[in-house]
């Protein structure tokens, strides 16, 4: 049910919603996140040298290159196993001066298409919650990641502090919305092989960073 989901009227709703000049406001009244630091990780994250690959996944509806890509120069790789979502991302991407920069890809995180040590920065913004096992996702990133390479996102935590807790345990009745404990996650991290690993959260939002 998790995957089918972005596949129905939810899907096509959660993408337009993250474009919609509300979300800055809708995200700090739900979650108490900063939707704006989201925007701008998201904008400095795709940034690359020529030669450098940059995986974004799941990239769904192509969120982090919706605004352009102007300063990648290296090569931006758009995950997703859902087909509805990758087809809202191939028509962001026609929109993109920088459109040839921008490879789209039908694949499950847990099992990427690509070798290892390929990639020079992985981007998973606001999907981990949305995924049952999060430590097979974490060896997967870390499997394609360059030696030195970081890993770059976000997720809605449960341990969330008061009173967006309790509107993350309201979401997880949900079917699809699998928000990791922030502690269990860095564990995870660890074991997945990033030796280094940042976090900071803004309400129910953990940015985090993993080397």
């Amino acid at each position: 049910m998790h995957r089918r989901i972005f596949e129905t009227w939810y899907g096509d709703l959660y993408d337009s919603g993250l474009q919609s000049a509300l979300a800055p406001a809708g995200g700090f009244l739900l979650w108490g996140a900063d939707v704006g630091r989201l925007f701008r990780e998201m904008a400095e994250g795709v940034v690359c040298a020529a030669g450098q690959v940059v995986l974004d996944c799941p990239t769904g509806g192509g969120v982090t290159f919706a605004r352009g890509l102007r300063r990648t120069r290296g090569l931006l790789i758009g995950a997703d196993l859902s087909a509805n979502m990758l087809s809202r991302a191939a028509r962001r991407r026609r929109q993109v001066p920088e459109s040839r920069r921008i490879a789209l890809l039908r694949a499950d995180a847990t099992a990427l298409p690509l070798a290892g040590a390929s990639v020079d920065r992985v981007l998973c913004f606001n999907s981990l919650h949305c995924m049952p096992s999060h430590e097979p996702v974490l060896r997967e990133f870390r499997r394609v990641l360059k030696p030195g390479g970081e890993l770059w996102g976000t997720t809605l935590v449960a341990d969330a502090p008061m009173p967006w807790r309790i509107v993350v345990a309201a979401a997880r009745a949900g079917l699809f919305f699998f928000p990791p404990d922030s502690r269990a996650l860095r564990s995870a991290a660890r074991r997945a092989g990033f030796r280094r690993w940042r976090e900071e959260r803004t309400g129910a939002l953990l940015f985090f960073r993993g080397q």
